[in-house]
């Protein structure tokens, strides 16, 4: 996927070529613009939570899976980022966990085909908008956990999105866009990665964990790019503790 990267396009996106003005948020969107929420129903039901088909409208229309605890109240909400190439099915089982543990999760598909980080933002604060609307979210805990690709998005949205309270990085490329977002962070950080990551390099992984500010939870694996169970299993007991879950 090709990203915009030189003086006249990055920058733009970063803040303007030396600039001293305070640029748009270059990720803007129309918030009155109707949401158009569909649930389709129950795809898979369990014990302690259940996974509602569910689309909505962001840059453009975006499919997702909405997984709901059984449990009584007002729930914190943590949206999950797939990688390239990827679905709303990549990331199911560690929503599936959190879920259970008592969040309100939700997956969406983003596009493979974009040319900017644009709409991929964009569909991820739409994204926001849809868990915070909800009556069994309490709006003021939210995260985010992007992987790759969603974790070059979610170091974005640390530093463009303030409604986050923990937002979890893994595998992220440190590109520029990505780097100049993720030094504006201000929500807990938990950055993790694979020492054998041939995909990203240790370089590009580095890059990424040195643009975090304050103190953030840093943690390499014994893995390549995707990480192993023990790395998601840790960033959703994490995600559980900065949200208030047990």
């Amino acid at each position: 996927m090709r990203f915009l990267c030189s003086c006249s396009a990055a920058l733009i996106l970063l803040a303007g070529c030396g600039s001293k003005t305070a640029a748009p948020d270059p990720f803007a969107y129309d918030k009155n613009r109707p949401l158009a929420v569909h649930d389709a129903g129950v795809a898979l039901s369990g014990a302690k939570a259940a996974v509602h088909v569910v689309t909505f409208e962001g840059a453009r229309h975006v499919n997702a899976f909405l997984l709901v605890p059984r449990s009584a109240g007002r729930h914190p909400a943590v949206l999950f980022l797939h990688g390239s190439g990827g679905n709303r099915e990549d990331l199911l089982l560690p929503a599936a966990e959190l879920a259970n543990r008592g969040a309100v999760t939700m997956t969406i598909s983003q596009p493979n085909d974009a040319q900017s980080f644009r709409p991929l933002v964009v569909n991820a604060r739409r994204a926001l908008d849809v868990l915070a609307g909800r009556r069994d979210v309490d709006a003021g805990e939210l995260g985010v956990v992007g992987f790759s690709l969603g974790a070059q998005t979610a170091a974005i949205l640390a530093g463009d999105e303030p409604r986050l309270k923990a937002v979890g990085i893994l595998s992220g490329r440190g590109g520029p866009v990505p780097v100049y977002w993720l030094r504006r962070a201000q929500a807990p950080l938990f950055l993790e990665a694979g020492r054998s990551d041939s995909q990203v390099g240790r370089a590009g992984l580095e890059r990424l964990i040195a643009a975090a500010p304050g103190h953030p939870r840093v943690r390499w694996y014994a893995a390549g790019h995707g990480l192993n169970r023990r790395a998601f299993d840790d960033q959703v007991a994490w995600q559980a503790q900065q949200l208030g879950l047990r």
